[in-house]
């Protein structure tokens, strides 16, 4: 699908209509959807960036359900674990704050072809309950990308411990957005 036919099709159906800011980065809406009537998603990339090839990318996740965040957040955990059985790269940690009212899951994952890997990409995870309005409680999970491929991979990996601190302190730091859904 071609980037202007991508973008063609973009409803702002959360109330995020950006240009978000994260690590210094600005991302643009690039592409949403509603699969059910409790689901909302929205990415976002840097300028010249396509989707179905970037190197940073931040995402909104909307459910519309009152679920415990701690249990949304073992899912994530249960896949992550299942996965570590066939993705040699694929490592993760969960970390909470004090009350636990909200979690982050930091990942990376990888994609290969023989035994060559063609992409890995490192995920943040930001899980939180929020009121979606009209009386409603919702989870949403902000999202951090950032992917690598082919030859510039083992670059990447030597560098992912110093840049997954430096991530992990923006992705606390950074302004949450604020969630106002749309019957779109």
């Amino acid at each position: 699908m071609s980037l202007s036919l991508y973008a063609q099709n973009v409803i702002n159906r959360i109330g995020v209509s950006g240009p978000l800011v994260f690590n210094k980065s600005t991302f643009n809406l690039a592409w949403s959807d509603k699969p059910d009537d409790t689901y909302f998603v929205q990415e976002y990339l840097p300028k010249g960036e396509k989707p179905e090839h970037f190197n940073q990318m931040v995402t909104v996740n909307v459910f519309v359900k009152d679920v415990p965040v701690a249990d949304a957040v073992q899912q994530k955990v249960k896949w992550l674990t299942e996965r570590k059985k066939t993705d040699e790269v694929c490592n993760f940690q969960v970390t909470n704050n004090p009350d636990e009212t909200e979690f982050m899951v930091d990942f990376l994952v990888g994609e290969s072809k023989g035994d060559d890997y063609t992409t890995v990409e490192f995920n943040i995870y930001h899980y939180k309950k929020v009121d979606v309005g009209g009386g409603k409680k919702g989870l949403v999970i902000y999202v951090y990308s950032k992917r690598s491929y082919g030859e510039e991979i083992t670059n990447f990996l030597e560098n992912l411990g110093v840049m997954r601190n430096d991530l992990l302190n923006a992705m606390i730091a950074s302004e949450k957005p604020k969630i106002s859904l749309s019957d779109k």
